[in-house]
């Protein structure tokens, strides 16, 4: 399996938050397990979950459509999405590309 999703807690958040981190890159091979864990979390407790694409060296345009259908299925259960991703990387360069940023709440990384 390429994507693990784990609880965690923030310092200055009082809820526990929820991480699904794709193993591999943040392409079509790895959307339906990302979709499946999307739906397990909006099933579940957690208020906000963290989508760590950092680590992701290929990214096409099906990981991207993912990650905003991801956005909006959590929204439909007033949860919301943060997309994690590494600075000067070819994720940085498709959310440059598609303005995701404008839409759903990022957290870069160095």
């Amino acid at each position: 399996m390429n994507v693990i999703g784990y609880p965690f807690t923030l310092l200055d958040y009082q809820q526990d938050c929820f991480l699904i981190k794709s193993k591999a890159d943040l392409t079509s091979t790895v959307t339906d397990q990302i979709r499946e864990a999307i739906k397990s979390c909006s099933q579940n407790d957690y208020s906000i979950i963290y989508l760590n694409a950092k680590d992701a060296v290929d990214v096409d345009l099906s990981g991207i459509n993912e990650v905003i259908n991801s956005h909006y299925t959590l929204q439909q259960h007033s949860k919301k999405l943060v997309f994690v991703y590494k600075r000067n990387s070819e994720v940085e360069k498709w959310v440059e590309t598609t303005g995701l940023n404008k839409f759903i709440e990022t957290a870069i990384v160095n």
